[in-house]
């Protein structure tokens, strides 16, 4: 191990809070029962902190690296990177992973797969020996196989230019001079004393054209231009960058008078991107320039393959040991960066950290770092110190791989507050409840719970592969899929719809002589309704009641979960001035109207001979004229006796209930800063100021001047929110109807207008032959499937899902979650070649 035993010049830390009679951590786990943490509510954190020899530091931080128990706070939080003791040991990580990178990259490209298990260990000294080691070797087979291949390339070339040559510049007899065509002379020759001088090459095909008119009049028409087409692709290397790009190339030759004129025909071609080469005059010469290239041909391939394979022998090598290497840096720099947030006492020799653990793990962060100091060969006995700070503590929720969907719901919407109720545990029912009402369809929700069963099925194939961003969005959301799917087919049951066609399978109680139901259904909704006349009234009264029922029912739910926090945190002020009179108001309107729906569906109205009275109607006069339901024009309007007495009781409840929400709390909390400044004003007469015994309230504590003005402004925007809300909340509820109608709706409409009047209606009313008669019944089917899969089955459960988090983030966590926590990151290694998570 690599010992770490640096002096450092700076002082100890200014401001480290202890207590008065520090605990060791036995004695804390032996006080009191440690409060175990649940998805409910995060667990209890303690700030502890850990005194330990220089020596022993890599090997407990190494421990805790392992455990991933701990978060470590920065005691350097105000001091630049570059000013940090270790900055020169993270650079130096930092440039060993740059070469791990490089050498990745070449694994990447040659197909070799990096995924693996470390398996060796070595420090980080002989790993970086040996990476610039590997990578020198790679560098200088790059480059030499980026020679190798730039050389045949131009062989590649050459051998284009003399066989593309020939329909140009023809022999006419071994030994002779050549001619060109019928128009040239036996004077045209490549020599100096010739007449005619021709130049050739190759040239990229898309500068050809401009390349012909440059030389055109360059030469002012004394130039005699040929090409020809190369089938092949060519290639251009660039030996500086190692850049490859695939190049369309043609041939070209170029007759011109006297040396002048092929120089500059020269310097423009090479201008133009062009590249040169020799073409012998003569045919013996011709013959031998073609066997030679043939020759070179054949040896730089034979090369190639020997320094491919060389290349691909040492990747391979890398390949197998790519995540021993890549796990021994990161782990190494994830030691570095934690030894720059500690502080270090000169004069002790030793390290001073701070960090957050659960309080149940206490006692094995204590063994932990005593196996560790012993483990480093350090007779001093570590120190552990439980300190008590007002700081806010992170937030650690414990959840497994069912509930990690749920949670990052959440989460995304806000980390829990410390020891908050955590809105996750029970987004894991009722988000799906919310969607499975607006997705309610037996058919559908089978469909989409098969596919989230799936992907649980096959976790093994999916974990901890490379996926694409849809793919890796829906696996991490399996759970959520799935239970989506059930809570559908379980509305679905409720609603008798399987793909839109009406169900019958707890059987119907409808009397077709006397048109009359008798008695209620087992389960669900009367069959019966799918077939009625006012089908769609039915439909949507019901389901719009249903939803404002759901609706002030989960958010009176969040209104009680309001209570648990107010207890938690021991501010009872809030469970009086606020909880109360949330609920008083809340239910007053929202809950009177609950049970007026109740009301209304248990009376018998046509047993009665009366018209039903509208709730909406009823709702507004009980505000707009109070005590007008008793006046005889009204009677139809009057639902119970009393009614008039009671609405004005709840109306009286929620103008009370508005001053007390508004008022109390911020004179009480004005109350309390007076009694605090009080109690800090006679502890500095008795005591003496020090840096360690800092009255409550300083700035290590993280609390804000107190001001009354900001606490009741605060106070009357909550007012106002929750007042307005409740009504819109309530209002926004009705989404769940909306979405519902239209999934039933749109589903009735690809069944019948689509499969049943394609499939069946309209051919035979055509009286098609039998052949046309099965081709538009599959072609029907074939659409009805694409169709209902595209709108149903992926728009229309993008919608609800939503829909249904707008609900879940809203008008549900609105009554209840704050949402400001900080995230719990512990120390752990094992999150070495895992993405990291999103906030």
């Amino acid at each position: 191990e690599l010992a770490v035993c640096r002096r450092i010049s700076t002082p100890p830390p200014k401001a480290v809070l202890r207590p008065s009679q520090p605990r060791s951590p036995a004695s804390a786990c032996k006080e009191a029962p440690v409060a175990m943490g649940s998805i409910f509510r995060s667990e209890k954190m303690q700030l502890v902190q850990m005194i330990v020899q220089n020596e022993a530091a890599h090997s407990v931080v190494q421990a805790f690296g392992e455990e991933g128990l701990v978060e470590f706070r920065d005691l350097n939080a105000g001091q630049p990177f570059h000013k940090r003791a270790f900055t020169d040991d993270v650079k130096r990580c930092e440039e060993v992973q740059r070469k791990l990178k490089v050498l990745k990259d070449a694994l990447d490209e040659s197909g070799f797969d990096t995924d693996g298990a470390p398996a060796e260990t070595m420090t980080s000294d002989e790993l970086a020996s040996l990476l610039s080691e590997k990578e020198d070797e790679l560098n200088h087979m790059q480059s030499q196989e980026m020679i190798l291949l730039k050389n045949h390339n131009s062989l590649r070339e050459q051998k284009y230019v003399l066989d593309l040559g020939r329909s140009v510049y023809k022999a006419e007899a071994p030994g002779s001079s050549m001619e060109a065509g019928a128009e040239l002379t036996d004077f045209v020759s490549a020599a100096t004393t010739s007449v005619l001088s021709y130049v050739t090459g190759v040239m990229p095909r898309m500068s050809v054209p401009a390349f012909q008119r440059v030389i055109f009049r360059s030469t002012r028409g004394n130039a005699m231009f040929q090409s020809r087409t190369i089938d092949e692709t060519l290639h251009e290397y660039d030996l500086k960058t190692g850049e490859t790009a695939e190049v369309e190339k043609d041939f070209f030759m170029i007759f011109v008078a006297g040396e002048v004129l092929k120089s500059k025909v020269s310097k423009i071609a090479t201008y133009f991107g062009g590249t040169l080469y020799a073409y012998p005059d003569m045919a013996a010469d011709q013959a031998s320039m073609i066997s030679e290239v043939q020759k070179r041909l054949e040896e730089s391939s034979e090369i190639l393959r020997t320094t491919a394979s060389m290349k691909h022998a040492m990747l391979a090598e890398c390949a197998t040991h790519f995540p021993s290497w890549n796990y021994i840096i990161c782990k190494e720099k994830m030691i570095y960066d934690t030894f720059n947030k500690f502080d270090y006492d000169v004069r002790r020799k030793v390290f001073v950290a701070d960090a957050w653990v659960p309080e149940k793990d206490v006692y094995q962060v204590y063994r932990t770092l005593c196996t560790a100091t012993a483990r480093a060969g350090v007779e001093t006995r570590p120190v552990l110190n439980l300190l008590e700070t007002k700081a806010t503590p992170p937030t650690h929720l414990p959840v497994n791989a069912f509930c990690s969907g749920f949670q990052a719901l959440v989460n995304t919407y806000g980390t829990p507050r410390y020891r908050e109720v955590n809105a996750g545990a029970f987004a894991v029912i009722l988000f799906p409840f919310l969607f499975g009402i607006m997705f309610g369809d037996l058919g559908h929700g089978t469909l989409l719970m098969l596919f989230g069963y799936y992907m649980i099925r096959n976790e093994a194939s999916f974990e901890g592969k490379k996926l694409d961003d849809l793919v890796e969005m829906c696996y991490g959301g399996r759970y959520v899929i799935f239970l989506n799917g059930l809570f559908g087919m379980y509305t679905g049951l409720i609603y008798n719809e399987v793909f839109a066609c009406p169900m019958s399978i707890f059987g119907s109680h409808y009397n077709f002589e006397t048109g009359m139901t008798e008695g209620a259904p087992i389960f669900g909704i009367e069959p019966m309704w799918h077939h009625a006349a006012n089908k769609i009234s039915f439909f949507n009264s019901l389901k719009m009641k249903i939803s404002i029922v759901v609706g002030v029912i989960q958010m009176t739910f969040g209104i009680f979960l309001s209570l648990l926090n107010h207890l938690e945190y021991k501010d009872y002020k809030k469970v009086l001035f606020q909880f109360i009179p949330e609920l008083g108001f809340f239910g007053s309107i929202f809950g009177y109207l609950v049970f007026l729906i109740f009301f209304k569906w248990s009376q018998d109205y046509v047993a009665l001979a009366k018209p039903a009275p509208s709730l909406l109607t009823t709702l507004i006069n009980m505000f707009m004229s109070p005590g007008a339901v008793d006046l005889p024009e009204n009677a139809e309007l009057k639902l119970f006796e009393g009614q008039s007495s009671v609405e004005a009781a709840l109306i009286l409840t929620a103008v009370v209930c508005v001053p007390l929400l508004l008022f109390p709390i911020p004179f009480i909390e004005s109350y309390q800063h007076k009694q605090k400044l009080k109690a800090q004003s006679a502890y500095k007469e008795m005591a003496d100021e020090t840096d360690e015994e800092k009255p409550a309230g300083g700035e290590e504590d993280g609390e804000h001047e107190f001001s009354f003005g900001d606490s009741f402004v605060h106070q009357a925007i909550h007012t106002i929110e929750f007042v307005l809300g409740s009504i819109s909340n309530t209002a926004s509820y009705l989404r769940l109807w909306a979405l519902s109608l239209a999934h039933s709706q749109l589903s009735e409409l690809f069944w019948e207008d689509l499969l049943v009047m394609g499939a069946l209606v309209a051919p035979q009313g055509m009286k098609m032959n039998p052949y046309a008669y099965a081709f538009m019944t599959w072609f029907a089917i074939i659409m009805w499937i694409c169709i209902s899969f595209m709108v149903l089955m992926v728009m229309e459960n993008l919608s609800s899902f939503l829909h249904a988090l707008r609900l879940q983030w809203v008008e549900f966590q609105g009554k209840f979650y704050m949402g400001d926590g900080i995230r719990f990151v512990a120390f752990d290694f094992k999150t070495i070649g895992q993405a990291a998570d999103s906030e």
